[in-house]
C-alpha cells in the first residue's frame, strides 16, 4: 500500500511487472486518517481508490470535500481554522480531482498550488509534473505559472538537457495549448526538501 503521495501508474505497472503489486490509498490527519483505499480484488492503477466504509466524498468546484465516521468535526480549540476547512459537516481537503461513476477517486493537485491563466484556465502543476517525470532523464521537477506562461524548473542528474527538452515538445503536442511548457529552467543542484523529503514550493 502506497501513500502520502501521487504514484504515476507508470511506476505501478513497473513494480507489477517484477511482481510486487503497488495500490494507492489516500488518507489526510483530518479523516482519521484513512480516507480511500484501492484493493487487490477492485482498483485503478491511476486512482487512489474508492471511499471506505462510513464515509463519503464529493467534488465542489474541483474540490474534493469528505464527511463521515472517521472525518473530523473540526481543530481542537481553534473556530477560525475550523470555519475555513469545514462547512456543514463536510470537510474541504484542499485536494483537487474527481469522482468517476464506479466511485473510485482521482488527485489531481492540491488547490492552493493552482496555476490561473489570465483566460480562466486553472492548471495543477502535479498533473504536468507526473508526466514529466515519465522522462527517465529528469531527476527533479516544479512546474509554476509565471507571467500567464507555464515553467518547467528541473534538475538532471544525468544532464541531459537536449533528451530532456525533446521529450517537453514531444508532450506539448498531445497537450491542450494552455497546458503547454513554455519556458524550462534547468538547475544545477537539487531543490531543498521538506523533512518528509518533499519539494519546498
Amino acid at each position: 500500500m502506497c501513500g502520502g503521495a501521487y504514484l504515476s501508474e507508470v511506476l505501478i505497472k513497473k513494480y507489477n511487472n517484477i511482481g510486487i503489486n503497488l495500490f494507492q490509498g489516500y488518507g489526510l490527519t483530518e479523516c482519521s486518517p484513512l480516507l480511500t483505499v484501492n484493493f487487490d480484488y477492485y482498483h485503478r492503477p491511476n486512482s487512489v481508490g474508492k471511499i471506505v466504509a462510513g464515509n463519503e466524498a464529493k467534488v465542489v468546484d474541483g474540490e474534493i470535500w469528505a464527511r463521515g465516521l472517521s472525518v473530523s468535526s473540526g481543530y481542537y480549540n481553534n473556530p477560525e481554522e475550523t470555519a475555513k476547512a469545514f462547512e456543514d459537516g463536510w470537510f474541504k481537503t484542499g485536494d483537487v480531482g474527481y469522482i468517476d461513476s464506479d466511485g473510485f477517486v482521482f488527485i489531481t493537485g492540491r488547490k492552493k498550488n493552482l496555476i490561473i491563466l489570465d483566460n480562466g484556465k486553472n492548471i495543477a502543476p502535479e498533473e504536468l509534473e507526473n508526466l514529466l517525470y515519465e522522462c527517465s532523464d529528469i531527476t527533479e521537477v516544479i512546474v509554476f505559472g509565471d507571467n500567464n506562461k507555464i515553467v518547467a524548473e528541473i534538475y538532471s542528474e544525468t544532464g541531459n538537457k537536449s533528451a530532456i527538452q525533446q521529450f517537453i515538445n514531444a508532450q506539448n503536442t498531445n497537450l491542450p495549448i494552455y497546458k503547454n511548457i513554455d519556458k524550462v529552467i534547468f538547475r544545477d543542484t537539487p531543490f531543498e526538501k521538506t523533512t518528509t523529503k518533499k519539494i519546498k514550493r
